[in-house]
Protein backbone atom coordinates (compact mmCIF):
# COMPACT_ATOMS: atom_id res chain seq x y z
CA UNK A 1 0.00 0.00 0.00
CA UNK A 2 0.99 3.75 -1.28
CA UNK A 3 0.57 6.22 2.17
CA UNK A 4 0.18 9.81 0.42
CA UNK A 5 -0.03 12.89 2.23
CA UNK A 6 -1.46 15.59 0.61
CA UNK A 7 -1.04 19.24 2.11
CA UNK A 8 -3.27 21.97 0.77
CA UNK A 9 -5.02 25.02 2.99
CA UNK A 10 -7.88 25.18 0.30
CA UNK A 11 -10.37 22.28 0.99
CA UNK A 12 -11.77 22.37 -2.74
CA UNK A 13 -7.86 21.84 -3.99
CA UNK A 14 -7.09 19.03 -0.86
CA UNK A 15 -10.41 16.95 -2.14
CA UNK A 16 -10.18 17.36 -5.43
CA UNK A 17 -6.16 15.55 -5.34
CA UNK A 18 -7.56 12.84 -2.93
CA UNK A 19 -10.53 12.46 -5.32
CA UNK A 20 -7.99 11.64 -8.60
CA UNK A 21 -5.54 9.74 -6.63
CA UNK A 22 -8.88 7.41 -5.77
CA UNK A 23 -9.44 7.51 -9.09
CA UNK A 24 -5.58 6.59 -9.93
CA UNK A 25 -5.39 3.80 -7.87
CA UNK A 26 -8.48 2.09 -9.03
CA UNK A 27 -7.53 2.57 -13.15
CA UNK A 28 -3.86 1.39 -11.87
CA UNK A 29 -4.71 -1.35 -9.38
CA UNK A 30 -2.14 0.06 -6.65
CA UNK A 31 -3.79 0.45 -3.43
CA UNK A 32 -3.58 3.73 -1.83
CA UNK A 33 -4.42 5.30 1.41
CA UNK A 34 -4.54 9.19 1.31
CA UNK A 35 -3.67 11.36 4.29
CA UNK A 36 -5.50 15.10 4.30
CA UNK A 37 -3.58 18.19 6.28
CA UNK A 38 -4.98 21.72 5.65
CA UNK A 39 -1.73 23.23 7.62
CA UNK A 40 2.21 22.35 7.13
CA UNK A 41 2.49 22.28 10.79
CA UNK A 42 0.07 19.11 10.78
CA UNK A 43 2.03 17.09 8.61
CA UNK A 44 5.45 17.94 10.70
CA UNK A 45 3.27 16.39 13.38
CA UNK A 46 1.81 13.59 11.33
CA UNK A 47 3.10 10.18 13.19
CA UNK A 48 2.76 8.25 10.33
CA UNK A 49 5.22 8.19 6.80
CA UNK A 50 5.21 8.85 3.65
CA UNK A 51 5.87 7.38 -0.10
CA UNK A 52 4.94 10.69 -1.42
CA UNK A 53 4.45 14.20 -0.82
CA UNK A 54 2.08 16.78 -2.12
CA UNK A 55 2.48 19.70 -1.28
CA UNK A 56 0.68 23.36 -1.22
CA UNK A 57 3.73 26.14 -1.19
CA UNK A 58 1.41 29.13 -0.21
CA UNK A 59 -0.61 28.46 2.37
CA UNK A 60 -2.13 30.62 4.90
CA UNK A 61 -0.75 28.90 8.17
CA UNK A 62 2.55 28.01 6.90
CA UNK A 63 5.12 28.06 4.13
CA UNK A 64 5.41 24.82 1.76
CA UNK A 65 9.34 25.74 1.08
CA UNK A 66 10.04 25.87 5.28
CA UNK A 67 7.73 22.87 5.71
CA UNK A 68 9.57 21.39 3.04
CA UNK A 69 13.53 22.32 4.98
CA UNK A 70 11.61 20.75 8.02
CA UNK A 71 10.81 17.23 6.55
CA UNK A 72 14.45 17.18 4.77
CA UNK A 73 16.11 17.14 8.05
CA UNK A 74 14.49 13.73 9.28
CA UNK A 75 14.25 12.57 5.61
CA UNK A 76 15.71 13.01 2.52
CA UNK A 77 14.64 10.94 0.58
CA UNK A 78 10.78 11.03 0.57
CA UNK A 79 9.27 12.25 -3.12
CA UNK A 80 7.99 15.72 -2.42
CA UNK A 81 5.86 17.26 -5.60
CA UNK A 82 5.19 20.71 -4.92
CA UNK A 83 1.52 22.50 -5.98
CA UNK A 84 1.79 26.21 -6.57
CA UNK A 85 0.80 29.52 -8.08
CA UNK A 86 4.07 30.89 -7.99
CA UNK A 87 6.85 30.29 -10.28
CA UNK A 88 9.20 32.14 -8.59
CA UNK A 89 8.96 29.18 -5.83
CA UNK A 90 10.94 26.75 -8.23
CA UNK A 91 14.29 27.59 -7.80
CA UNK A 92 13.61 27.11 -4.26
CA UNK A 93 11.71 23.98 -3.76
CA UNK A 94 14.68 22.60 -5.77
CA UNK A 95 16.55 23.36 -3.17
CA UNK A 96 14.86 21.11 -0.98
CA UNK A 97 14.84 18.37 -3.47
CA UNK A 98 11.38 18.76 -5.48
CA UNK A 99 10.49 15.84 -7.22
CA UNK A 100 7.82 17.83 -9.64
CA UNK A 101 5.70 20.83 -9.45
CA UNK A 102 1.78 21.19 -10.28
CA UNK A 103 0.93 24.69 -11.37
CA UNK A 104 -2.63 25.61 -10.21
CA UNK A 105 -5.07 25.25 -11.83
CA UNK A 106 -4.39 21.50 -12.62
CA UNK A 107 -5.47 18.90 -14.57
CA UNK A 108 -6.32 15.86 -14.01
CA UNK A 109 -3.64 14.59 -16.04
CA UNK A 110 -0.56 16.75 -14.09
CA UNK A 111 -1.60 14.37 -10.90
CA UNK A 112 -1.80 11.09 -13.02
CA UNK A 113 1.62 11.96 -14.99
CA UNK A 114 2.87 12.39 -11.74
CA UNK A 115 2.14 9.24 -10.05
CA UNK A 116 3.16 7.53 -13.46
CA UNK A 117 6.62 8.81 -12.21
CA UNK A 118 6.78 7.87 -8.97
CA UNK A 119 5.16 4.34 -9.98
CA UNK A 120 8.14 4.25 -12.76
CA UNK A 121 11.01 5.18 -10.11
CA UNK A 122 9.39 2.77 -7.61
CA UNK A 123 9.13 -0.75 -9.59
CA UNK A 124 12.01 0.09 -11.65
CA UNK A 125 14.47 0.12 -8.36
CA UNK A 126 12.61 -2.96 -7.10
CA UNK A 127 14.15 -5.13 -10.45
CA UNK A 128 17.66 -4.51 -10.40
CA UNK A 129 19.89 -6.66 -8.66
CA UNK A 130 23.78 -7.79 -8.25
CA UNK A 131 25.29 -10.97 -8.20
CA UNK A 132 28.07 -11.10 -5.48
CA UNK A 133 30.25 -13.82 -4.64
CA UNK A 134 30.61 -14.99 -0.98
CA UNK A 135 31.90 -17.53 1.07
CA UNK A 136 29.14 -19.60 0.12
CA UNK A 137 29.03 -18.90 -3.28
CA UNK A 138 27.44 -16.53 -5.78
CA UNK A 139 24.56 -14.86 -4.10
CA UNK A 140 21.64 -12.12 -5.89
CA UNK A 141 20.93 -9.27 -3.78
CA UNK A 142 18.49 -6.61 -4.38
CA UNK A 143 20.17 -2.81 -4.98
CA UNK A 144 17.34 -1.27 -3.30
CA UNK A 145 17.79 -3.43 -0.22
CA UNK A 146 21.32 -2.51 0.36
CA UNK A 147 22.08 0.25 2.44
CA UNK A 148 25.83 0.07 2.38
CA UNK A 149 29.02 -1.41 1.88
CA UNK A 150 32.02 -1.27 3.92
CA UNK A 151 35.67 -2.44 3.47
CA UNK A 152 36.74 -4.94 6.11
CA UNK A 153 40.02 -6.47 4.63
CA UNK A 154 41.56 -6.29 0.96
CA UNK A 155 38.99 -9.30 -0.11
CA UNK A 156 36.40 -8.51 2.42
CA UNK A 157 33.35 -6.65 1.83
CA UNK A 158 30.81 -6.19 4.38
CA UNK A 159 27.27 -5.68 2.92
CA UNK A 160 24.79 -4.74 5.36
CA UNK A 161 20.77 -5.09 3.40
CA UNK A 162 17.25 -5.15 4.78
CA UNK A 163 17.76 -8.93 5.17
CA UNK A 164 21.21 -8.68 7.04
CA UNK A 165 24.70 -8.54 6.58
CA UNK A 166 26.73 -10.42 4.09
CA UNK A 167 30.45 -11.13 3.57
CA UNK A 168 31.30 -10.48 -0.01
CA UNK A 169 34.85 -11.83 -1.57
CA UNK A 170 35.66 -9.14 -3.63
CA UNK A 171 37.58 -5.79 -3.54
CA UNK A 172 35.56 -2.90 -2.95
CA UNK A 173 36.97 -0.59 -5.80
CA UNK A 174 35.65 -3.22 -8.24
CA UNK A 175 32.45 -3.76 -6.47
CA UNK A 176 31.71 -0.19 -6.79
CA UNK A 177 32.82 -0.35 -10.92
CA UNK A 178 29.76 -3.00 -10.96
CA UNK A 179 27.00 -0.39 -9.25
CA UNK A 180 24.89 1.71 -10.62
CA UNK A 181 26.77 4.95 -9.62
CA UNK A 182 23.52 7.05 -10.01
CA UNK A 183 22.84 5.81 -6.75
CA UNK A 184 25.26 5.11 -5.45
CA UNK A 185 28.24 6.66 -4.23
CA UNK A 186 31.45 6.13 -2.27
CA UNK A 187 31.88 8.77 0.74
CA UNK A 188 35.44 7.50 1.32
CA UNK A 189 37.79 4.98 -0.20
CA UNK A 190 36.35 2.23 2.51
CA UNK A 191 32.61 2.99 1.86
CA UNK A 192 30.33 2.86 -0.91
CA UNK A 193 26.25 3.94 0.31
CA UNK A 194 23.10 3.58 -1.41
CA UNK A 195 21.43 7.31 -1.54
CA UNK A 196 18.09 6.09 -1.82
CA UNK A 197 18.75 4.86 1.46
CA UNK A 198 19.67 7.71 3.07
CA UNK A 199 17.82 9.52 6.00
CA UNK A 200 19.65 12.24 6.79
CA UNK A 201 22.99 14.06 7.27
CA UNK A 202 24.22 14.94 11.35
CA UNK A 203 26.95 17.01 11.78
CA UNK A 204 27.93 17.83 8.04
CA UNK A 205 29.88 14.82 7.61
CA UNK A 206 28.29 11.97 9.02
CA UNK A 207 25.20 10.62 7.14
CA UNK A 208 22.79 8.26 8.89
CA UNK A 209 20.97 5.93 7.07
CA UNK A 210 17.73 4.53 7.08
CA UNK A 211 19.24 1.37 9.40
CA UNK A 212 20.19 3.91 11.53
CA UNK A 213 24.13 3.25 10.82
CA UNK A 214 26.17 6.18 11.00
CA UNK A 215 28.79 6.83 7.73
CA UNK A 216 31.72 9.01 7.55
CA UNK A 217 31.46 11.73 4.78
CA UNK A 218 35.01 12.78 3.47
CA UNK A 219 35.22 16.78 4.25
CA UNK A 220 36.61 16.80 0.52
CA UNK A 221 33.19 14.97 -1.27
CA UNK A 222 30.07 17.02 1.05
CA UNK A 223 29.29 19.54 -1.77
CA UNK A 224 29.71 16.61 -4.42
CA UNK A 225 27.58 14.19 -2.16
CA UNK A 226 24.70 16.40 -2.20
CA UNK A 227 24.66 17.11 -5.60
CA UNK A 228 24.41 13.58 -6.26
CA UNK A 229 22.00 13.04 -3.80
CA UNK A 230 19.80 15.54 -4.86
CA UNK A 231 19.96 14.47 -8.76
CA UNK A 232 18.85 11.16 -7.50
CA UNK A 233 15.85 12.77 -6.12
CA UNK A 234 15.14 14.96 -8.66
CA UNK A 235 15.70 12.66 -11.79
CA UNK A 236 12.48 11.36 -13.06
CA UNK A 237 11.24 14.97 -13.20
CA UNK A 238 10.33 15.60 -16.97
CA UNK A 239 10.38 18.94 -18.88
CA UNK A 240 10.88 20.79 -15.57
CA UNK A 241 13.61 23.89 -16.07
CA UNK A 242 15.12 26.13 -12.95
Amino acid sequence: MLRIAVCDDQKEVLEEICVLLSKYSKNKSVEIKTFQYDDGTLLLSAPSSFDIIFLDIEMKHSNGIEIAQEIRKSNLNVPIVYITNYTDYWRRAFKVHAFGFIPKPFKDDDIYSCMDDFLSLLFSSEDENIILPTVNGCECINLNEIYYFIYESKKNVLVHTKRGQIMVKDNISDIYTRLNQSFFYKTRRDCIVNLRQVQRIQNEYVIIMKDGSMIPLAQKKKEDFMNKLTTELVKNVKGMKV
